[in-house]
């Protein structure tokens, strides 16, 4: 990745218009802006800047990766004003984040934060301890309070140390955006995109969406993420995936964060394809309560919305419960025992289509629910992104109009 130095001379340049200009607001000599402009070009590969005799003009790639490092800086500013309020204290004069701070610095508290010690850190970015330390200590000093919390057992994350590692990651994944629209300009078909999947969306969804996006660009590079929604929404929002597509939260759970709905989904039961009950044309929701279960935890909105249901019938809930959130652990019991569960009906697409699995003709009276796309409110999608969003829309509304009726 290019280095800060050379991005923010780029950002200078596009702001000023002249050499000269950019020298003066960042304080570096006209010949050390100038070269440092040569090299960032020589290294992507492209003019970034048209020469006249009055101004620089920026180029295409020039509009696209400038635009993306002043969304980077922008991060590095929002820092600079949150962890002042942090400390308790008057605000200090200090060296800025947005112009002083290198890119080793950053890497140091990366290195860190993902490793929990100063040695692990180090072996990862292929420095000495010395030399990490020396950063991060760096790094702190610019920030003017502690970063890590120093213990026997590692190095903890402060809160001030959380707010900004959340900062420099949004930084990096603009800038890494942006040299990848500069790369999809010159005609490449790759790129790197995360994509955080909840169950409902792993099984259809989600796969079937980026098997279409790899059509379209053959070369890039992507990964689906699972985990709950509140591992995979700080992984959002610190820019560590991209986008987010599950089950909707409403209203949003945190600041900065926008959803669109793609369709709803239908909870059905379901049972093992050799289960007493698979076959029967006609099941009552009381027939069920006979079998043992699989549920989520407790505490968890179906769970509680079926329980609810169970009591408008003057029922009672089930007593032999397996509770689990893994979707593979649900369709294994169903499948070798007489468990019934309640799941929704794209979890269990593939394995009812093979006969493994049954939905039985029972009416649960849960909220059916939202299913779409949660992304950061700032969120600025590569043209990679754009079409992966295009696409979990198409597969979306294929699946929301073959949804056959629920059972009467």
């Amino acid at each position: 990745m290019a280095k800060l130095r050379k991005l923010r001379v780029a950002l200078a340049i596009a702001e000023s218009g002249a050499i000269a200009n950019a020298a003066r607001q960042l304080g570096l000599s006209q010949p050390a802006v100038s070269r440092a402009l040569q090299s960032l070009e020589a290294e992507l590969g492209i003019t970034l800047f048209h020469r006249s005799s009055r101004r620089l003009a920026a180029s295409e790639a020039g509009i696209l990766l400038v635009r993306r490092i002043g969304r980077a800086q922008e991060q590095l500013r929002i820092a600079e004003l949150e962890l002042p309020a942090m400390s308790g204290e008057a605000a200090r004069s200090r060296p800025s984040l947005t112009i002083h701070a290198a890119d080793h610095e950053f890497a140091a508290l990366l290195a860190v934060a993902a490793h929990g010690t100063v040695s692990a850190g180090a072996r990862h970015a292929g420095l000495s301890q010395p030399a990490l330390n020396r950063s991060l200590r760096a790094l702190e000093n610019r920030a003017g309070l502690p970063l890590f919390h120093r213990t026997t057992a590692g190095m903890r994350l402060t809160p001030p140390g959380e707010a900004l590692l959340r900062r420099v990651k949004l930084c990096f994944s603009e800038i890494r955006q942006g040299l990848e629209e500069v790369e999809i300009l010159k005609g490449a078909t790759g790129g790197q995109i995360r994509i955080g999947a909840l169950p409902l969306t792993r099984v259809r969804l989600a796969p079937v969406a980026v098997e279409r996006l790899l059509t379209r660009y053959p070369e890039a590079e992507i990964a689906i993420v699972d985990g709950t929604y509140g591992s995979l929404l700080m992984a959002l929002r610190q820019g560590d995936i991209d986008v987010l597509v599950g089950t909707i939260r409403r209203p949003a759970p945190v600041e900065g964060i926008v959803s669109e709905e793609l369709f709803e989904d239908d909870v059905v039961m379901v049972v093992g394809a050799r289960h007493p009950l698979a076959g029967r044309r006609r099941v009552d929701l009381a027939d069920c309560l006979g079998f043992p279960w699989v549920l989520p935890f407790k505490g968890v909105p179906l769970r509680l919305q079926f329980e609810a249901a169970l009591r408008a019938f003057g029922l009672e809930a089930p007593k032999r419960v397996i509770e689990t959130d893994s979707v593979v652990a649900v369709r294994t019991l169903l499948m070798n025992g007489e468990r019934v569960a309640i799941l929704s009906r794209h979890q269990v697409h593939h394995e009812v289509e093979a006969g493994t699995l049954t939905i039985l003709p029972v009416r649960i009276e849960c909220t059916n629910r939202q299913v779409g796309l949660t992304m950061r409110a700032d969120y600025v999608p590569t043209p990679l992104a754009a079409a992966l969003l295009d696409e979990l829309r198409g597969v979306a509304a294929e699946i929301s109009e073959a949804r056959p009726h629920a059972p009467a």
